[in-house]
């Protein structure tokens, strides 16, 4: 099995380089290969150019892709996992990486009628100066999660997981307090890389909309839900449709059912409520859950949501 490792950090002299270099470990010593651009040692030219926007921007799939860029698309074609290692400057990704996007997920591969393969996994390992529970607190790693996986990584890998070290600043005592052991999980996580795991079952970073609903039901197949999930917490952020904004809490029990309260505002700025209970159903390879509701007017209903 081959891993393609994209780096990106500007010094060696960082956790993040460190940290990359225990992960790679894990992979040699697994029996695994790699192959990785480190983006700063290769100077790969961020800055998307006039011609390749304006191909993009016309949806066109001329074969005038810049050498480097396609030497990125071989890379990816010829793997089985991607992993993204790299530092979070202000919430996001270095300028590098960002600009690793912009030219590598170019229409005709990453998007359109796509030549891009679709990977087993892809795993990120960033390193973040602020504490997670900050992170969390102020909804910066959501941020972060769906930036990547809502959009760049959507519908381009069966699978993926995000590694956060956090509070690794140089002033953080925390940084030297955990160095070895963040190592040591680095080293785990290149070793077991390919391992295939029954996964937990989660709702977090996943996205559905209604394919079925009752007539006095409001969500729609333009409704999109935004699901998240901490232990069994559940939350989503809906809209799309009649609905402008809406919300839902609620838990997931060990059947993986879902029991929550929800609002929203509709198109007619009229705020509706209720309550829901959720059974799940894998159907030809697709999630979808079975919903029995009730608005808080007591008037019932069903419908069905969808993964996408």
């Amino acid at each position: 099995m081959k891993a393609f490792i994209v780096y990106c950090h500007p010094s060696d002299d960082s956790f993040t380089k460190n940290m990359c270099d225990s992960f790679l470990k894990g992979i040699k010593d697994s029996g695994n290969e790699y192959i990785i651009s480190d983006l700063y040692r290769m100077d790969f030219k961020s800055d998307i150019t006039e011609q390749e926007y304006l191909r993009d921007a016309n949806y066109l799939t001329t074969p005038n892709v810049a050498p480097d860029v396609l030497a990125e698309h071989e890379k990816i074609n010829s793997s089985d996992v991607i992993v993204f290692i790299y530092p979070i400057f202000w919430t996001e990704a270095p300028a590098k990486l960002v600009g690793w996007f912009d030219r590598v997920w170019s229409y005709g591969f990453a998007y359109g009628e796509k030549t891009m393969k679709e990977l087993d996994k892809a795993v990120i390992l960033c390193s973040a100066g602020n504490p997670l529970e900050r992170l969390e607190n102020f909804g910066l790693l959501g941020s972060m999660k769906k930036v990547m996986f809502g959009d760049r990584l959507f519908g381009r890998v069966k699978n993926n997981e995000f590694v956060l070290f956090d509070s690794t600043s140089r002033e953080k005592p925390l940084r030297e307090k955990n160095w070895e052991d963040n190592l040591k999980k680095a080293y785990e996580k290149g070793l077991n890389l390919f391992e295939v795991k029954e996964e937990k079952f989660t709702l977090e970073d996943r996205f559905f909309t209604a394919i079925e609903n009752s007539e006095s039901g409001e969500v729609s197949s333009q409704t999109i839900f935004a699901y998240h999930q901490k232990g069994n917490v559940i939350w989503a952020e809906y809209s799309g449709g009649s609905i402008i904004k809406g919300f839902l809490l609620g838990t997931i029990d060990d059947n993986n059912n879902l029991h929550f309260n929800y609002q929203h505002i509709n198109t007619d700025n009229k705020l509706k409520s209720g309550s829901c209970d959720s059974v799940p159903k894998t159907e030809n390879g697709i999630l979808r859950f079975y919903e029995k509701w009730k608005w808080t007017d007591g008037e019932e209903g069903t419908s069905i949501i969808e993964e996408i």
